[in-house]
């Protein structure tokens, strides 16, 4: 991966990021927040670098947690959970109560055709977020309820989620959560030729069919649900060298060509997708 990416400028540019609190920021001299604490510390580990700080960094996790064991949002307690599990720090409040917060986010989906916000990502990724970390806890899911809801979202073009919505996210945050509910996804292989129709010849992907810009969290999902079915990239040499080129001299990598700025987010989902597929070409 050496020969891909600068790995050396990914592991200052994380700890230049790192605040007195412990917590980390993509941006200087901005506060902590949970997403950036877990992606600094998910880039750390594929890198094998290890982490400063660590009894500050868990205590500021910690403190995210209300007192009644509440957090803010599902990504909040994913991100706090998941980077405290990764740390061997699982000292959190009662944690039973996230099956009780939860019960909203998988009513969300209960009407899909008209559940709609445009300022998400997609409308699965929080019930995707949320089975996972139920897993991860080794909490009860209704898996059979969650997966009706999620087959519910599934278009007649074979992809996933509203058609207002970013699609190719929707279809790999689907296709996660099913493979998380261990749903036979091979049952859903034709959504593979979607995927494909989403892979762009000079490398990565793009939202949807009818789109012409490649954003890296389009590659990102693309890669993972090409993964999900155990397929491998049409265009793995083109696409390798188009993340490549989206290292910014700081170290972190921004999410487009038109973008300049780095994020530990699009970092995370560039070594995520140079990874996945070194791997697949390996086979």
């Amino acid at each position: 991966m050496e020969d891909l990416i600068k790995v050396k400028a990914i592991v200052d540019y994380v700890f230049e990021r790192q605040n007195e609190d412990g917590g980390y920021t993509f941006c200087r001299e901005a506060e902590s927040n949970a997403q950036d604490t877990f992606y600094a510390l998910k880039v750390l580990e594929m890198v094998g670098a290890q982490p400063r700080n660590v009894d500050k960094t868990v205590r500021f996790l910690q403190g995210l947690q209300h007192d009644d064991g509440d957090f803010d949002s599902v990504k909040v307690a994913y991100y706090v959970i998941q980077s405290l599990s990764q740390l061997g720090h699982m000292q959190l409040k009662q944690l039973d109560r996230l099956h009780q917060s939860f019960d909203e986010v998988f009513a969300g989906l209960k009407n899909p055709s008209t559940y709609v916000n445009i300022e998400i990502v997609s409308e699965i990724e929080n019930i995707h977020l949320a089975v996972e970390l139920l897993n991860t806890l080794d909490f009860s899911i209704n898996a059979e309820g969650v997966t009706k809801q999620i087959l519910s979202l599934w278009n007649s073009d074979r992809s996933f989620g509203n058609t207002r919505n970013s699609r190719i996210a929707s279809t790999y945050h689907a296709l996660g959560t099913l493979k998380i509910l261990n749903y036979d996804v091979e049952a859903l292989r034709v959504t593979l030729s979607w995927i494909r129709r989403c892979e762009i010849p000079s490398g990565g992907f793009v939202a949807s069919p009818e789109l012409l810009t490649t954003y890296l969290e389009d590659i990102y999902f693309g890669v993972k649900a090409l993964e999900a079915l155990n397929e491998s990239l049409r265009y793995s040499e083109e696409t390798l060298r188009f993340i490549a080129n989206l290292q910014n001299p700081n170290g972190g990598f921004r999410r487009s060509i038109f973008l300049g700025i780095s994020t530990f987010e699009s970092t995370y989902q560039a070594l995520s997708c140079t990874k996945i597929i070194l791997s697949f070409l390996k086979r």
